[in-house]
């Protein structure tokens, strides 16, 4: 893996001084990092957003940030012992649109799962078209607030965030600083940026996986530059802790034409059979 090295930066240098004096120290290990649940504050504190500044100012600045409207990846996802193909779609208003396709004893499977902003669904069209289907619950809530690559750090999705500073926690053994998210409906997200270079590490929340809810993760574990802006190229999956799986990212392209995408639900194909009323004899 390929050391990244960053331009300096006078505002990194005074962040770990601010934090240290405004905020009282705390050491947790990975598996004790999640903070109690407390109410959303009224806006984001001093300490959250020099973080989240930083981060934007070492991974290509926030300009290069801003011009991103949208990113299209392709790669593979392993769950377990599942290995699948995807293409993801993502946008700086929240909207997400992921297909996945395999082959599985010689049948070609694909799925879209789809967050237009407001509504999230799903729809199976391989190996056989079934009507979409609302993706709701736990899964439903973590795929529409928790994203791959773009991150509601910028506008139009950070106006919907509160951001609070939470202390200290490692993941993988490197010190970081805890950030939590706030996001619509109060749905919380936690961050957590390198304390030395300031790359979010990791980041998650709450998800169901085999029908229990856990705390579902996400951990970057290489990078690459994208026309200027440092994402993530793994991410591996966690679930209370443990990887169960990772994300490969083959190709990222930015800002690209998406006329052609829809990401509204659509209307089902298979007609809806009406019954002859019966009459009593």
């Amino acid at each position: 893996m390929k050391t990244i090295k960053f331009p300096p930066l006078l505002a990194l240098v005074s962040i770990g001084a601010f934090l240290s004096m405004a905020l009282p120290a705390t050491a947790q290990s990975e598996a004790e990092a999640e903070p109690v649940a407390d109410p959303r504050p009224k806006e984001s504190d001093e300490a959250s957003a020099r973080l989240i500044d930083n981060y934007l100012t070492v991974t290509g600045g926030k300009t290069a940030h801003h011009g991103i409207d949208n990113l299209i990846a392709e790669g593979t996802i392993k769950e377990s012992t599942l290995l699948r193909n995807f293409k993801l779609v993502e946008t700086n208003d929240g909207r997400r649109h992921l297909t996945y396709f395999w082959t599985h004893l010689g049948r070609q499977h694909r799925v879209v799962y789809v967050h237009d902003g407001v509504d999230t669904w799903t729809q199976v069209l391989e190996p056989k078209e079934l009507p979409p289907q609302n993706y709701g619950g736990g899964t439903g809530l973590h795929f529409a607030n928790l994203k791959w690559l773009i991150q509601p750090f910028t506008l139009p999705s950070k106006a919907d965030y509160v951001f609070k500073y939470q202390g200290g926690a490692k993941v993988a053994g490197r010190p970081t600083h805890v950030v939590k998210a706030y996001g619509k409906k109060d749905v919380p997200a936690w961050f957590y940026f390198d304390k030395e270079q300031f790359l979010l590490l990791r980041w998650g929340s709450k998800g169901v996986i085999a029908g229990i809810e856990e705390n579902m993760d996400y951990r970057a574990t290489r990078f690459r530059s994208v026309d200027g802006v440092m994402l993530p190229s793994r991410i591996e999956l966690l679930a209370e802790n443990a990887a169960f799986g990772h994300i490969e990212f083959e190709s990222i392209l930015t800002n690209q034409d998406l006329s052609a995408l829809s990401f509204f639900r659509p209307q089902s194909k298979i007609p809806t059979l009406r019954q002859r009323p019966t009459t009593a004899n």
